[in-house]
């Protein structure tokens, strides 16, 4: 009932949002790059505008609008102010995340019930000419500190930037990106949670001083129809301490060998002066059909600090996603981890499974249940289960 509560308390707040967020699952509608609706081409960050009219017109439900309007209608009212119109030049957007989490459910207890503010950001895109040749983008936002992470309660601690870069077209298929960044890797998957972001560095639980996955680089993006690749140099966050600070570069290609079929690979070499990772990751994904695809990306992570030798580990993911019917899918994933190929190591495993819904261009709603299993050859333990309901709403 909490979880309910919850997320009608939220739905009311921000029933007036109008931008959400595109995911790489979406290769299914036939769009493989994320240039296509992303401002920043590798992924995640504000739309541009099509990507906003699309995520109304195709993405989400239309079940509360009218059958006389039509998709076109719908997609003209996907403006930061809904129909009104703005200068081309200023394009606003906040985002709000929350997820509330019910640790052993049918237990007959609440205690294990939390709720997360896990994303509070806004900011602003900007365009020096209409054809966004030249663009700016900046994005402030409730950061956790790495020491409260595991406390179970977080609240609104600091604002700090989460992104802020230019974007220079510098031909018709090459871009470049100087400033704070996401660091270019793999595939920019949606789950905060997953083993897939969190032990290579770009969840908040990372090799930060700021909790803060970001980093101050460069990227060079070359897009084609059927490929794209990209190289990024990276010398930390500024916020953090030379300590801190990973620096080093990092790769990213795909290539389509099949009609929505995606293959690709990653590599990353970082260091900091308590911590040299280096990382390779290959990926895939497919759409299914319209609305359905499934990812996978594997991966070998190595880790070296102050006090212990190299620790060579890998990690995989798997993800299926199938359209129900408009605006909401099944979306199930199963992934492991091992920090280190010995067998004292245990393999961590999540399997989770639950409904993806867009009930209105404005919003997004999860509900899933997530299983964690961790076993070794020599030692196992229980399973843990939690009921977990998100909540994200974009404008």
């Amino acid at each position: 009932m909490k979880t309910l509560v919850s997320l009608f308390f939220f739905l009311g707040l921000f029933l007036l949002g109008t931008r959400a967020q595109a995911y790489p699952e979406f290769i299914s509608y036939g769009y493989s790059s994320c240039l296509t609706c992303h401002t920043n081409g590798l992924g995640s960050g504000p739309l541009n505008d099509y990507g906003r009219a699309l995520w109304s017109a195709e993405i989400a439900s239309r079940a509360f609008y009218s059958k006389s309007k039509s998709d076109e209608d719908i997609a003209n009212q996907s403006g930061f102010l809904g129909s009104v119109e703005i200068p081309y030049w200023i394009r606003p957007h906040i985002k709000y995340r929350g997820i509330q989490v019910r640790t052993s459910p049918g237990s007959g207890t609440n205690d294990g019930t939390k709720f997360y503010q896990m994303q509070t950001d806004m900011g602003l895109t900007l365009q020096a000419d209409s054809a966004g040749k030249y663009v700016a983008v900046a994005t402030w936002g409730n950061v956790v500190p790495p020491a409260e992470y595991s406390q179970q309660h977080w609240g609104l601690y600091r604002v700090l930037a989460k992104e802020y870069y230019l974007r220079l077209q510098m031909a018709k298929t090459w871009w470049l990106y100087a400033g704070l960044m996401d660091k270019v890797f793999g595939i920019r998957g949606v789950d905060h949670q997953s083993y897939q972001r969190t032990y290579q560095g770009f969840n908040v639980n990372n090799d930060s001083q700021n909790g803060i996955g970001q980093s101050q680089g460069l990227i060079l993006h070359k897009v084609e129809d059927t490929w794209e690749v990209a190289a990024n140099y990276f010398v930390g966050h500024p916020g953090d301490s030379e300590n801190y600070k990973q620096k080093g570069f990092s790769g990213f290609s795909e290539f389509e060998v099949g009609e929505k079929k995606r293959l690709g690979a990653s590599l990353s070499s970082a260091k900091s002066n308590l911590l040299k990772k280096d990382m390779f990751a290959i990926h895939y994904r497919q759409g299914l059909s319209k609305g359905s695809s499934m990812m996978f990306e594997y991966g070998l992570i190595e880790d070296q600090d102050q006090t212990q030798d190299k620790l060579r580990g890998s990690y995989n993911l798997i993800e299926g996603m199938a359209l129900l019917t408009r605006g909401y899918n099944l979306r199930a994933a199963i992934e492991r981890y091992n920090r280190a190929f010995k067998p004292e190591e245990p393999d961590v495993w999540r399997w989770s499974m639950g409904l993806l819904m867009f009930p209105l261009p404005r919003l997004e709603i999860r509900t899933e249940f997530v299983n964690g299993r961790r076993f070794s050859t020599q030692s196992a333990n229980d399973d843990t289960w939690s009921l977990q309901g998100q909540i994200h709403v974009s404008l």
